[in-house]
């Protein structure tokens, strides 16, 4: 057999994998925000019939003869630069407009630190919506991480100027609105739900006065207490344990049953505290009692909702209350091209991506800022948070609402693409053919 056969074969085998891709490409040219794959050709085996050589006093060199063995895909790579913005009119439907990705997975996906942050599907496919029990998810039913509105409970009625910025200093994440910040923890994020109708048995109705307080359908935040606990129980009174981090780790503590407002800070890593707080250990239970209406779970409120440049989801109710729910996070990887495909709209950042780092477009978070609200602390002994979880600026990204990004495949170019992959595997059956028929005169020298 000859070595031009081997070679041919070679050569129908990359090109029929370069017609896969170029398929896969045209196949996926309405796919949102599918991105389009080439393939490159890489030379194959060499044999050497002959070294090189220098050459000697006497004689001359000579340049190294070889024999290649036909071609094998070199790589296949990913095209990550953003497609164009293709409109919808569907409020919750966005596109990012540079580099990164949107972060999904599972309600109960703990994202906490930068070590752990690649346990998030990675897409830019932003067809998201709302689901019965008010979560943003998107066309898949994984919800959507971000950073949420959340009460600050070191904010109080009437203070000076002083107070308030002291206590800024204890929640760094930049002030929003009033009482509320924004905190840095990743959670799935909720838009607010529906109050039931108020009652004297769940909390309603004053039962001195009958003043109603609240009314039926009035929305529901999901923003009281602190982010860095975690809560069960109904919706008036819960039960938080202390989740074991080691960072300034927070909860709030308030005398059960008079649902004052009477917070206390207590730090973790102090062990400090007010109240029947101090001294807890790390697991203990705290309750707080928490003025806040009850709510059907099953049903998400009644809203207008629409999400700036910022990412930044903003719910009109009803009643005309309207507020910033939350900031949709943008996942950011060293190397975009290198992220791993895992199957329909979704990639990982695995090997070869590089680091992910977490933010929000537009630059939104101060510089210094990091995961789960932790602050560096110039004080003896206190924590100061891993450089991993640095929250990254990305102020040259921004979100673009009420529509999609379009799939980066391009018709014409992969139209060309398939003529020249096709000519190229006729040219190597060419070569099968021709060395056949060389094979055959040679067979048939004897008679």
């Amino acid at each position: 057999m000859t070595g031009a056969m081997y070679a041919a074969i070679g050569g129908l085998k990359t090109h029929m994998t370069n017609l896969n891709v170029i398929g896969n490409n045209i196949a996926n040219v309405n796919t949102t925000a599918y991105k389009a794959q080439r393939m490159i050709f890489q030379e194959s085996l060499y044999t050497t019939r002959r070294a090189g050589s220098d050459g000697t006093a006497v004689r001359g060199g000579n340049t190294p003869s070889q024999i290649g063995y036909g071609a094998q895909v070199g790589s296949i790579d990913l095209n990550m630069s953003p497609g164009t913005f293709s409109p919808t009119g569907f409020a919750l439907d966005c596109m990012i407009d540079g580099d990164g990705f949107f972060l999904v997975g599972d309600k109960d996906m703990v994202l906490d630190s930068g070590d752990n942050l690649n346990r998030a599907m990675l897409t830019r496919a932003g067809d998201f919506d709302i689901d019965p029990k008010g979560y943003i998810t998107d066309g898949q039913g994984n919800v959507v991480f971000g950073f949420q509105m959340v009460y600050n409970p070191n904010y109080v009625e009437g203070a000076d100027e002083a107070a308030i910025a002291a206590a800024k200093l204890e929640n760094p994440p930049r002030n929003i609105q009033d009482k509320l910040i924004l905190s840095t923890q990743l959670v799935p994020l909720r838009v607010p739900l529906r109050a039931q109708e108020p009652t004297i048995a769940n909390g309603g109705i004053d039962p001195a006065s009958g003043e109603h307080l609240w009314e039926a359908g009035d929305p529901v935040y999901d923003i009281l207490g602190s982010c860095l606990t975690t809560g069960s129980g109904d919706n008036s009174t819960q039960t938080t344990e202390r989740k074991n981090v080691s960072l300034a780790n927070v909860g709030y503590y308030a005398d059960g049953g008079t649902g004052a407002l009477d917070w206390t800070l207590l730090r973790a890593d102090k062990g400090e505290g007010a109240g029947t707080s101090t001294g807890m250990a790390e697991g203990d239970a705290m309750n707080y009692t928490i003025p806040k209406p009850n709510f059907n779970d099953e049903q998400a409120g009644t809203m207008s909702l629409s999400i700036n440049e910022n990412g930044a989801i903003i719910s009109t109710a009803d009643n005309g209350d309207a507020m910033i729910i939350g900031y949709i996070a943008i996942g950011q990887v060293t190397a975009p091209n290198g992220v791993t495909h895992t199957g329909g709209p979704y990639y990982k950042a695995q090997e070869g991506a590089g680091e992910l780092t977490v933010g929000i477009a537009g630059g939104i978070f101060p510089a210094g800022t990091y995961l789960n609200n932790a602050i560096v602390s110039e004080e003896e002994g206190g924590y100061t948070p891993e450089l991993k979880n640095l929250l990254g600026q990305m102020k040259a990204v921004k979100v673009q609402g009420s529509g999609l990004e379009a799939s980066t495949a391009d018709v014409a170019t992969e139209f060309a693409n398939m003529i020249l992959t096709q000519r190229g595997y006729q040219a190597n059956t060419r070569i099968v053919t021709v060395t056949d028929s060389m094979l055959e005169e040679l067979v048939n020298m004897k008679r």
